[in-house]
């Protein structure tokens, strides 16, 4: 079957036949994709990320176009955005780092370090244990959000998502018990 008959037939309902586009492009975006990531782990995520995308916008699809020109240009959005995101995390690791090592004098920024520890250890402690269980997969275990997302039957962006707000509230919970402490 070629291409525009699968399209018509995906958007005319027939959601079964996308795996038919699937199997048109998967090869070619993936090269893509791999010619364009930074790090290999990426690959298999962008291109879940467009296919997702794609399905969920066939509606919005003009037919007659090309459709894996369409796919590659959200694959190509996802992964800047996805590098966007991760530059600016860096920067903020490493700002957040150089603010440490800048504020305190060794003695105190390792007793002030043991304080975070254990602050942080209190603070996972009131974290759910299926969210304990994807902060191991992340950081004890160093999966990548696609590997945890089949784990945990979510997709990658839930996975980057919820990580975020685990972090942020983490974060916000360490920073509370040290100024209540100060205080």
């Amino acid at each position: 079957m070629d291409e525009a008959s699968i399209i018509q037939r995906v958007q005319e309902g027939d959601l079964e036949a996308f795996s038919g586009l699937m199997d048109l492009h998967l090869r070619r975006l993936r090269a893509f994709v791999a010619l364009n990531a930074p790090v290999p782990h990426l690959i298999d995520e962008i291109c879940h990320e467009a296919f997702v995308f794609a399905y969920r916008h066939m509606g919005e699809f003009q037919r007659g176009t090309s459709f894996f020109a369409w796919l590659k240009s959200i694959a190509w959005n996802l992964l800047r955005a996805e590098v966007q995101r991760f530059s600016r995390e860096q920067a903020n690791q490493l700002k957040y780092a150089e603010r440490r090592v800048f504020e305190a004098s060794p003695s105190k920024s390792v007793e002030r370090a043991d304080r975070e520890l254990e602050g942080l250890e209190a603070c996972l402690e009131k974290v759910s244990p299926r969210m304990r269980d994807l902060l191991r997969m992340r950081y004890a275990l160093g999966l990548s959000t696609s590997e945890i997302s089949e784990r945990f039957g979510q997709s990658a962006a839930w996975v980057r998502t919820t990580l975020f707000r685990l972090r942020r509230h983490l974060r916000s919970c360490v920073e509370q018990r040290m100024a209540a402490e100060k205080a």
